[in-house]
């Protein structure tokens, strides 16, 4: 990592006096989701994956690889502006300037602004956009970076060649990106099918469909711990 961006990050060093175990507590209303060994609090309404065409159309958090989408069915504008999310980005390539990690607004997609902070000693970047007062605050989610000890990782959000964070209904062939990545990042996975009723919302899945992934994607887990995945059933069309 560079010099200048070690600088730019130390305020941002996790504190250590809470004990090992406080990635298993987030503060009240929040829930912590990270990557590359660092977290952050967000607000715990907040979804995972909700994204059209790499865009967030819920209040939600997602992996953004910064890949380029040819969409037929980008998301809409006005949806994009209306929403609030945290967006976790990968700094390896060292592509992140100065001035990017300052938390100045930056407009991101049009009306947009996107502010960005790193956490010291680990890769990740985190970008939060905020639509409104009440859905969730910059400064505290900044506030709120934190390492992680030795023994703990988080679930992968980055699945498949694109980096996607597969949300709920997703396609069979992304919860088999999704199994592999979990795999590949030391932890188990049990997958478990769920039958539901024909005249139930999730009738109308495919069989293989994402239905829950727990712990959440980007949630601190113990290395080599379990993350069930639950799935459509053959109930489904």
């Amino acid at each position: 990592m560079r010099l200048w961006l070690v600088a730019l990050l130390l305020p941002l060093t996790a504190c250590s006096d809470d004990g090992d175990d406080w990635w298993a507590s987030p503060p009240d209303g929040t829930r912590w989701v990270g990557y590359d060994g660092a977290v952050v609090a967000v607000p715990d309404w907040w979804t995972t994956g909700e994204t059209q065409c790499g865009a967030p159309v819920e209040d939600t958090v997602y992996f953004d690889s910064g890949a380029i989408y040819d969409c037929s069915d980008p998301a809409d504008p006005e949806t994009v502006r209306s929403v609030s999310s945290l967006a976790v980005l990968d700094d390896g390539s060292g592509r992140y300037a100065e001035g990017d990690l300052d938390g100045d607004c930056e407009e991101w997609f049009e009306g947009v602004c996107r502010r960005l902070f790193g956490v010291a000693g680990t890769d990740a970047i985190f970008a939060v956009t905020i639509d409104e007062e009440g859905d969730g605050d910059f400064e505290e989610i900044r506030d709120s970076a934190r390492t992680l000890p030795d023994g703990v990782t988080t679930v992968p959000l980055a699945t498949g060649p694109d980096g996607w964070t597969p949300s709920w209904g997703a396609e069979p062939s992304f919860v088999r990106d999704l199994t592999e990545a979990i795999e590949a990042a030391g932890l188990e996975v049990e997958v478990e099918t769920v039958e539901p009723d024909p005249d139930g919302d999730v009738a109308d899945l495919p069989p293989g469909s994402l239905l829950d992934v727990e712990p959440a994607l980007g949630t601190p887990i113990e290395d080599g711990g379990t993350v069930v995945v639950t799935v459509m059933g053959t109930s489904g069309p």
